[in-house]
């Protein structure tokens, strides 16, 4: 099995389970659009996440880091606009 989703410039792929000709433990790896000509999430930026806990965890560091360069850009904005 083997199934993509993407959402505006992220997406996720999800691989593995009972329907393969050899089962594994089903995982998803988290992906982003490498460029502005991407039609679809291309680039991956997670490990292999095999739980809920995981997923959570992968996220909430991802827009806790977000955040912080959301708070660098505008300082660093702010200071060249000076």
């Amino acid at each position: 099995m083997e199934n993509e989703e993407t959402i505006g410039q992220f997406g996720f792929h999800i691989v593995g389970g009972k329907d393969e000709p050899h089962p594994t433990d089903p995982n998803v790896q988290i992906y982003v659009r490498s460029s502005a000509l991407s039609r679809s999430a291309d680039l991956a930026i997670s490990p292999h996440l095999m739980t809920a806990t995981e997923i959570d965890r992968f996220i909430d560091e991802a827009v806790a880091a977000l955040q912080e360069i959301r708070i660098d850009a505008k300082n660093a904005l702010a200071t060249a606009n000076r």
